[in-house]
């Protein structure tokens, strides 16, 4: 498993074998919630969680 995975895999996203990801409402919260941080960018919060920069502004 990559690092990318691992690390969210511990936020308690489900990552299936064929890349599917089940994303918990509660961790929705926290990567939208990061994009309002002072100096956030979405591009840099959607590399972090392994988005598409497009997903995370819809």
């Amino acid at each position: 498993m990559c690092a990318k995975n691992s690390f969210l895999a511990s936020l308690g996203v489900e990552i299936h074998a064929s890349g599917h990801r089940r994303w918990p409402t509660e961790v929705k919260a926290l990567v939208v919630a990061d994009t309002l941080e002072p100096g956030a960018t979405v591009n840099a919060v959607a590399d972090r969680y392994g988005v598409q920069p497009n997903q995370l502004s819809a």
